[in-house]
């Protein structure tokens, strides 16, 4: 089974590179394609066109190269090498960084973020959301993120048949790297949203950026707040189905589909990667639960919306 995902990834710039002026500023160019194992937008304005589409090839070969780390649909990255082989030699410095940072929240969430999971959300896709208890129970079994060891010279599991998902955290990363690359290029305010949103600087005459915050990406928004370099993540456990019921969220503990009280949570922090994952995690815990982690992990916000429409702001 297939699950249909999009990603629109948008640079949507406020000022022009070396502050060009004239005609040329204002541009849109766009492209389209997959990246992160998904159907896929990169739209530019507000630039030169020259400066868009130079912007855009550096955005499309950095993605390419962090495909190539990360993506489960490569059978040749080092993600799907790790998972086939059971350990990885000389890991790039880029997944050892998402691991490092996994570790951190599946500490602070109490280890509801486990992107050892993989198992579990095979079975649940392969059988449309309704594997029999047996099998659920044989894939919890490989299911532990302690059970990771990693280190500069290698990461392996410590259990046969583990295998990693890192879709709740590496498109933050990614998201992160590609604003890290604009800055690098002099774009000053912007907004780059990869599958998790990141805000640069604010859009010209504001204070910041207005961003809307939905269950699923492509509907419309039903609310809004305001960024400055800082970044969103929103999870929702229904945002994808198995089934058009079962969650696509897997609970490590008792390796079941979420559900919630959640329709759907916003976490914001200055690293996407870092808000993807408690994203994640968020929509398992109830409200006692996510007021502490977000005290604890600390300079974390939350806009999350209730089962019953009503609104936690933290």
């Amino acid at each position: 089974m297939k699950l249909s995902r999009r990603r629109f990834m948008t640079i949507s710039a406020g000022l022009a590179l070396g502050g060009a002026a004239g005609p040329a500023v204002g541009q849109t160019v766009s492209w389209r394609g997959v990246a992160l194992g998904a159907e896929a937008k990169l739209i530019i304005t507000g630039l030169p066109e020259a400066d868009g589409r130079r912007l855009i090839q550096l955005a499309r070969k950095e993605i390419d190269r962090l495909e190539n780390i990360f993506s489960l649909y490569r059978h040749d990255s080092a993600l799907s090498v790790l998972n086939t082989e059971s350990r990885v030699q000389s890991p790039p410095a880029e997944l050892l960084s998402v691991l490092s940072q996994a570790s951190a929240v599946h500490a602070v969430t109490g280890g509801l973020f486990d992107p050892t999971v993989q198992p579990l959300w095979q079975v649940y896709a392969e059988h449309r959301g309704k594997p029999d208890r047996e099998l659920v129970d044989a894939a919890l079994a490989k299911v532990g993120w302690p059970l990771v060891k990693y280190d500069i010279k290698e990461i392996k599991f410590a259990r046969p048949g583990m295998q990693l998902t890192l879709n709740g955290i590496a498109q933050g990363f990614v998201t992160d790297r590609i604003t890290a690359l604009l800055r690098s290029e002099g774009l000053e305010n912007a907004v780059v949203n990869i599958g998790e949103l990141s805000a640069m600087g604010s859009k010209p005459g504001t204070d910041g950026w207005q961003v809307g915050l939905a269950v699923h990406g492509d509907q419309t928004a039903t609310d809004a707040i305001e960024l400055k370099d800082c970044c969103v993540a929103t999870s929702a456990s229904v945002g994808t189905t198995f089934d058009g019921v079962s969650s696509h969220i897997i609970c490590p503990a008792t390796g079941r589909p979420v559900r919630c009280g959640w329709q759907r949570v916003s976490v914001v922090h200055r690293s996407a990667a870092i808000a993807d994952g408690l994203s994640t995690a968020a929509v398992m815990m109830d409200e006692t639960h996510l007021v502490g982690c977000v005290q604890t992990f600390g300079q974390v916000r939350v806009n999350a919306r209730r089962s019953d429409g009503s609104l936690l702001v933290v």
